[in-house]
Order: structure tokens, then C-alpha cells, then sequence
């Protein structure tokens, strides 16, 4: 079954945002993906080297460990309000560490809660008044998981007429574990809780293989979408070997509340890793990254705490690397393609 490719895509993507009184509002967001490299350089390098040399300073002198009773950092908790050697799921990467930017599930989101949304089986649930409102609609590249973690989905994957959504290898813990988002349901503007499906590929070993891929329920093929929230894409997939312009729409809510739109320099190109300089921050795991061209690069997963890695301190698992892992599942683009 084909979704219909009706609900908000960019070009004529609806937002839904509070207004100044606290009431919920749609209004309409146009953004363009085709300016050249030089215009859309907007984080320059030398303030993504000084933003990554504050991360090691603060791998080495942290002053608080500011984690939730998991010991994952809450979402959008900051690089230096925490001690990342204590981060569960860091590894030592080079002469440094590689930090996974998962969340943990937001404190409103309680056990009572979980098992009725889990029992609804894909049916919508209202979210709680404590639940802001996230910033896009359906099931798309920027989505909002708040379980197992707090993290953000990626690319939207098609297989004989199925569909799948996928996020960082460390966003989940195994096959067959359900996966929650917060949303808003097409046609609605209040958000809610839905249980999309369960994990059908796990990889979780590093820059460069962290990936994992949720099957959709086919009761929810109308709220797909394999358009990127607001920076639009993909349109294939990229290949090359930079320098290139990255773009990533994601949760870390320290540096924007329901997901925000962000871009970097990508001057690290591997065979199933890529790094770049940017904001990300704990939330942002998962996050579909694409380039100038609208092409998918990978997705995001790490934060980078080693001098050799800088000008880039951000890390995450190219698209070939990705498809392989997917097993036979193709990236979906975008209908808004050229």
C-alpha cells in the first residue's frame, strides 16, 4: 500500500506552534534547498573549532553529572553541564570518546502512560498538558521519539510496498522492541503519543554502524512522509567525499524547544563515517543529515571528544552503510524532488 503523500511536505509544510497566549496555531513555512555551497555555509569553521575545543575542555573539567535516574542525559541537557566519560553508551574513539546524543524519556512520560499507549496498538493517544508541542507532523525524517529514548527518526525506507523509519543503532536496545513517538496526527494540531511498530534491524557499535531500523504499522501509512521536517530532502543518496554543507533538522531542546533545523561543515569523509562542525546536543541521535544537493549523507549518532577529529565533533553513519544494514530496504525520497 502506497502512503499518499497528502500530509504537510516543505514547500507547503504546515508548523504548529503556540502562540504568545499559549494557544496552538498552524501557519505555513517555505524553505529552499537550493542555494549554493558558499551562501549556505552559515556555521563557519572557526566557530565549530572553538564550539568542539569547549567539548573537550569539558570532557576534562565537567562540573555536574546532570543525568536523569537512568544516567542518560536528559534531553537537551548541554555538552559541559555533564560529565560525558559517565555518559551510558560512551566509547573511547581515537585518543578520545564518542558520546552517543540519546535522551532520556521525558519525566512526563510514566509507566502508566507507556502501557496505555502501547495497548492502543497504534491508535493515537492525547499527550499529557506537560508534553510540548513538537514541530512536525506524522511520521517523517525529524520525528520525535520519546521511546525507549528521547531521540530523533531519520530516513523513511520503502520494501515491496511497506514502510519503515529509521534512527541511531543506540536510540533502541533490540529487535522487536517498540518504538513511541510524540506528534501530531495529519489534519490534527494537538500533539500525541503513537507506538509505530517495533525494531526489525539493530546495529549499535560505533561511529560508523549505528543504525536501527522500525517497521510502521500499515494502519499508519497515511501519516507517512519521507519529506525532511523543514530542511526538506532527501533526493538520493550521497556518496562523495566532501567538503560538504550538512543540514539536520532534530530534538536536542537546549537549542530549540520540538525540534529545530541546524547546518555544519562536513570535512570528514570515511567509507561508513562522516563528521562535521555544528549544534548538537542530547535528543539529536537519529537525525537524517543531507547535503547542499538534497542528497542523504547518513544519519546523525555521536558527539567526538578528541582534538584529532576537530575542525568536526560531531559524527555519524554514512547512507551506504546504512542501506546495508537495512538489508534490502531502499531510501525513500522526497515527492518534492527536482
Amino acid at each position: 500500500m502506497e502512503a499518499p503523500e497528502r500530509i504537510v511536505e516543505l514547500g507547503n509544510q504546515t508548523h504548529v506552534k503556540r502562540s504568545s497566549k499559549g494557544a496552538r496555531m498552524q501557519g505555513m513555512t517555505r524553505i529552499s534547498g537550493g542555494r549554493s555551497k558558499s551562501a549556505s555555509r552559515i556555521v563557519p569553521r572557526v566557530v565549530g573549532a572553538l564550539l568542539g575545543m569547549a567539548v573537550v575542555a569539558g570532557l576534562m573539567v565537567s562540573p555536574a553529572v546532570a543525568t536523569g535516574t537512568s544516567g542518560t542525559p536528559a534531553v537537551g541537557k548541554s555538552a559541559d553541564s555533564v560529565k560525558l566519560r559517565r555518559v551510558p553508551g560512551r566509547v573511547a574513539y581515537k585518543d578520545g570518546w564518542a558520546v552517543p546524543l540519546r535522551g532520556e524519556s521525558p519525566s512526563w512520560y510514566t509507566a502508566d502512560l507507556a502501557r496505555k499507549v502501547h495497548r492502543a496498538k497504534g491508535e493515537p493517544v492525547s499527550a499529557p498538558t506537560d508534553a510540548p508541542l513538537p514541530g512536525e507532523v506524522g511520521i517523517r525524517p525529524g520525528s520525535w521519539m520519546i521511546e525507549p529514548y528521547g531521540c530523533t527518526m531519520n530516513f523513511v525506507f520503502r520494501k515491496n510496498g511497506a514502510y519503515a523509519i529509521g534512527t541511531a543503532g543506540h536510540c533502541v536496545d533490540k529487535v522487536g522492541q517498540s518504538v513511541v513517538l510524540l506528534t501530531v496526527a495529519p489534519g490534527g494540531s494537538n500533539p500525541v503519543l503513537v507506538d509505530i511498530g517495533t525494531v526489525i534491524a539493530h546495529h549499535d557499535n560505533g561511529i560508523g554502524d549505528d543504525f536501527a531500523l522500525v517497521s510502521i504499522r500499515p494502519e499508519l501509512y497515511s501519516w507517512v512522509s519521507p519529506t525532511m521536517a523543514v530542511v526538506a530532502g532527501p533526493c538520493g543518496a550521497y556518496y562523495g567525499s566532501g567538503p560538504e554543507t550538512v543540514y539536520h533538522y532534530g530534538h536536542g531542546l537546549a537549542i530549540g524547544t520540538g525540534g529545530t533545523p541546524r547546518a555544519g561543515v562536513a570535512l570528514s569523509w570515511k567509507r561508513d563515517a562522516f563528521g562535521w562542525d555544528g549544534a548538537a546536543i542530547f535528543g539529536d541521535s537519529g537525525s537524517a543529515v543531507r547535503v547542499t544537493n538534497l542528497k542523504a549523507a547518513g544519519d546523525l549518532t555521536h558527539l567526538v571528544v578528541n582534538t584529532k577529529w576537530l575542525p568536526s565533533f560531531i559524527a555519524g553513519t554514512r547512507i551506504g552503510k546504512i542501506l546495508s544494514i537495512a538489508k534490502g530496504w531502499s531510501l525513500a525520497s522526497s515527492p518534492l524532488c527536482p
